[in-house]
């Protein structure tokens, strides 16, 4: 039950934080500072081997190569446009 709770917390923390930086009205990259604990993760041709813990393809490395998002939760993957594209 307590970990039924805090994860219901994690999700409400987590959606403030999106909804709060949309708010704003410019892509500031708040939600690139929060850690994905279940939600995906990006891999670069130029970091091998590395599975950076990002859940947003706006927060990629900006000098990344052929980035990609990963979803764990539905085992999708999709390509993250070039950074200046």
């Amino acid at each position: 039950m307590a970990s039924m709770k805090l994860s219901f917390a994690f999700i409400l923390l987590l959606s403030g934080l999106v909804v709060f930086g949309e708010a704003d009205g410019k892509k500031t990259g708040a939600a690139c500072g929060v850690q994905c604990f279940q939600g995906g993760y990006i891999t670069c041709d130029n970091y091998p081997s590395q599975e950076l813990d990002i859940c947003d393809c706006q927060c990629a490395p900006k000098n990344g190569k052929n980035c990609k998002l990963h979803l764990l939760s539905s085992g999708d993957t999709f390509d993250c446009p070039a950074h200046g594209a």
